[in-house]
Order: C-alpha cells, then sequence, then structure tokens
C-alpha cells in the first residue's frame, strides 16, 4: 500500500503547543469526531458527549503510565553534561542525547549528580548525535528522573518552564506509573468527572501500562518509505497485570465491548491476543512490543478505538485506517480538516472510532 494514500490537506490544520488545561479550558471540552464502522456515519461533537457511544458492561482500558522529565545531568571529573533519555531498548541499553559536550568517547562513564549510584556508561555512537549508552543500576533512572529530572525541548516538544509549574497537565487523571520519555496523550481528554459519569453508566475500567519512548516522536512516527508495509516502529516496553488480564477474559468471553484508550492500549492488548493460542485466556504478563498495526491486520481484542488526531503518513493513522478502514478514515480527515478549527496531535482533538 503507498504511503502517498495517506496524505490530507493540512493548510487548516492547529498543532497546540501546550495541554488543554493551560489554555484555561477543562479537559473534555475539546472537540470529537465519531466514526461508526457499521454505518460509515461521521458524527462532529464535544468530547463530554462520548459516554452517549458507551454501553453498560463496556470494558474500558486506560494506559496508567505518565511521562517524565527526560534529562539528568551527570559528571566526568570536573566536566558536567545533560544527558537525555530518547528511548530505552530492549536490550536493557538507553538511546541518549548529550547536550553542549565535546568528551564523548565509547567505554566513557559518567556518574550522576543527583544519585551518588548511578552511573551511564557510554557504549557507541549512534547516527543524529545519538549514543546507545547503559545506565547501572537501571532500576534507579525511573526514580531519579521522577524526583531530580528536567525537560529539555531538543529531545520532546514540551514547554519546559510550563512543565516544571504544571507537571500534572501533562498526566491523565488516572496516571499512576512513571515510566513514559513521551506523553501517552489519548487519555489526556478524560476529566475525574467524566470517569465517574462512565463508571456510573455501568462500564468497567481496566488498567494496564505501556511506557511510550521518545524515540516514538513524529520523526519516528513519520513514515519514510514508499510503501506503507516497509515501516517499523520501536520496541516500547509494556505491563498487563492479574487484574487486568481477568477483566479482559471475563469481558471477551462475556461477549462485552473491549475500548482501548489510545493506541497505546490498542497495541498492548492486540500484543497479548497474537501471543495466546485461538479461544485461550489471555495472560498478565510483561515485555516489549514492536507491533506494528496497519491496514490487512486482523484484529482479536479491541472494539472501539480512542485516539488523537494525527499527522499525516503517520503509523497512527495508519493504525486507524486499518481499524476502521482507509476510505473511511481518509474521508473523516478531509471533512474534519475542510470543517475547521480541529487541533491535531498530542494536546489537540479527539477521534472515536466504533
Amino acid at each position: 500500500m503507498k504511503t502517498r494514500e495517506f496524505d490530507f490537506n493540512v493548510d487548516s490544520r492547529v498543532v497546540p503547543s501546550d495541554p488543554i488545561e493551560l489554555r484555561g479550558k477543562s479537559r473534555d471540552s475539546g472537540r470529537m469526531i465519531v466514526l461508526e464502522r457499521s454505518t460509515e456515519k461521521i458524527t462532529h461533537t464535544v468530547f463530554s458527549n462520548i459516554c452517549q457511544y458507551f454501553r453498560p458492561g463496556d470494558l474500558l482500558v486506560l494506559n496508567d503510565s505518565y511521562v517524565l522529565a527526560n534529562t539528568l545531568r551527570f559528571q566526568h571529573g570536573d566536566q558536567s553534561t545533560q544527558v537525555g533519555l530518547a528511548g530505552q531498548e530492549p536490550d536493557g541499553t538507553t538511546i541518549v542525547d548529550l547536550f553542549g559536550w565535546s568528551l564523548a568517547a565509547p567505554d566513557l562513564t559518567l556518574k550522576s549528580t543527583n544519585n551518588e549510584q548511578l552511573t551511564c556508561t557510554l557504549l557507541e555512537a549512534l547516527p543524529d548525535q545519538h549514543w546507545k549508552a547503559k545506565f547501572e543500576p537501571f532500576d534507579l533512572v525511573t526514580p531519579t528522573l521522577d524526583q531530580f529530572g528536567r525537560h529539555v525541548d531538543d529531545v520532546i516538544n514540551l514547554n519546559a518552564a510550563h512543565w516544571k509549574s504544571a507537571p500534572h497537565a501533562y498526566r491523565s487523571v488516572y496516571a499512576k506509573t512513571p515510566g513514559s520519555l513521551d506523553i501517552p496523550s489519548a487519555g489526556l481528554h478524560f476529566s475525574t468527572e467524566l470517569l465517574g459519569e462512565i463508571e456510573s453508566k455501568g462500564v468497567e475500567i481496566a488498567n494496564i501500562t505501556l511506557h511510550v519512548g521518545a524515540t516514538e516522536i513524529l520523526s519516528v512516527r513519520h513514515i519514510s518509505e514508499e510503501e506503507v508495509e516497509n515501516h517499523k516502529v520501536r520496541s516500547e516496553y509494556f505491563q498487563v497485570g492479574d487484574r487486568a488480564a481477568s477483566q479482559i477474559n471475563r469481558a471477551v468471553s462475556e461477549g462485552r465491548r473491549v475500548i482501548a484508550i489510545g493506541t497505546t492500549v490498542m497495541r498492548t492488548l492486540e500484543t497479548l491476543a497474537a501471543k495466546r493460542s485461538p479461544k485461550t485466556p489471555i495472560q498478565a504478563q510483561s515485555g516489549w512490543t514492536d507491533l506494528y498495526i496497519y491496514p490487512g491486520f486482523k484484529f482479536k481484542l479491541v472494539d472501539v478505538l480512542l485516539t488523537n488526531l494525527h499527522q499525516p503518513r503517520s503509523s497512527h493513522i495508519v493504525l486507524t485506517a486499518a481499524f476502521a478502514g482507509k476510505d473511511f478514515v481518509m474521508r473523516s480527515y478531509a471533512e474534519l480538516t475542510e470543517h475547521g478549527g480541529y487541533e491535531f496531535d498530542m494536546f489537540g482533538d479527539s477521534m472515536l472510532i466504533v
């Protein structure tokens, strides 16, 4: 399938640089476009109406990961530098950026200025001034970032000053697990009050975790290959606990809909489904997924998807096309861009596919 088939007119596209709360609006006040697959009907509404599209007994699956600050200060001798984490790898290494430092060399070990037990050893120079590195002990990275980390705009596109003053605005109201290096953004639309309304309707809620890597920013999501099938996505770490696995299995066995809040949840659930034998329950597990979903993919678990509005030629718009049908999705993007005023990307508006 040709990548050019996922182009659309971006002249009227608006891309906010800050979360909606920092722009003086409530989380659930954004616009939402609804795609009904059975009728190919497109509806323009607001996110606060999403409960109208849920049914008693639905299982809403949320990603409870939240984004960490991405940069720590390290030193070697009397020289110091900022080390920005740009993505974690399944082999235990990390892709990093070094800011304003010319002494980098393989096998050089840096010591954290915030936690004397944490070190960063440079292993290999990579393209675009990145390095492959190894943090030891690795289990100190997340708590150190959570306590001392700061944002440098060169790693991911966040306003560092706004992040420092209001980090909660960059997290979903249900987030509880630190570890993402970019924002799991679909859940940002939910307010605490709206979640309460959803639960009161009889919708069940399950929590899983997928830590978004900063290597999954736009430059990686963009498909540069001529053929969609030749693109690859980076691996990301997920965890699905016993309770969530039980909730998912019970919903499936009872014929209730499974609703994925975000492409992170979609990829995690379909990864679990792909690993199981036919007609057997999914298992609680943790691991890495590099699942790339494009048209022709056979979905096994997810019945409804909530996602943001995505860029043309991105792996995310290709995923939505796999779920709802390419022609239907591209018609919806043509309509919403003609409609005007919709906001795109992580701090923008949303799309519900039912």
